[in-house]
């Protein structure tokens, strides 16, 4: 991998068999899941994803993999799908990536619409509020 993954921007890290690359939860890339699966709403992509139901990872992995350009992606994303690489055992990590990005995702979000004044963050921040910014 190039760099760390970054949660304040939804990303987490993920192992597929020999391959580890990064996959961030972004609005466009749920539409494009949710066009590409069909889904109803997002419980539907989420429970398909952390369930490594194979169509919705393949579609997932080339919705949410981060690389620096189209180009790396494809070919990225084309490794990590082989047959002879991804496989039933890679569901732990799978499932750890999805909730972690997930949930970075979510948590981005509420930061951005925080409405508490600079004294609530900072008493939240001290006694370990886990949506806090800091």
């Amino acid at each position: 991998m190039d760099a760390p993954s970054n949660p304040l921007r939804g990303e987490a890290e993920v192992r597929i068999g020999d391959i580890e690359f990064r996959i961030a939860v972004t609005w466009s890339g749920l539409v494009r899941l949710s066009k590409a699966m069909n889904a109803d709403g997002i419980e539907t992509i989420y429970r398909r994803l952390f369930s490594f139901e194979p169509f919705a990872v393949a579609c997932a992995v080339r919705a949410l993999i981060v690389a620096d350009d189209e180009d790396k992606a494809s070919g990225l994303c084309a490794r990590i799908l082989r047959d002879d690489n991804i496989s039933i055992a890679d569901s732990d990590s799978w499932q750890v990536a999805v909730e972690t990005a997930f949930t970075a995702h979510a948590r981005g979000g509420s930061t951005r619409r925080d409405q508490r004044s600079a004294h609530e963050i900072a008493e939240d921040a001290v006694l370990g509020n886990p949506l806090s910014p800091f």
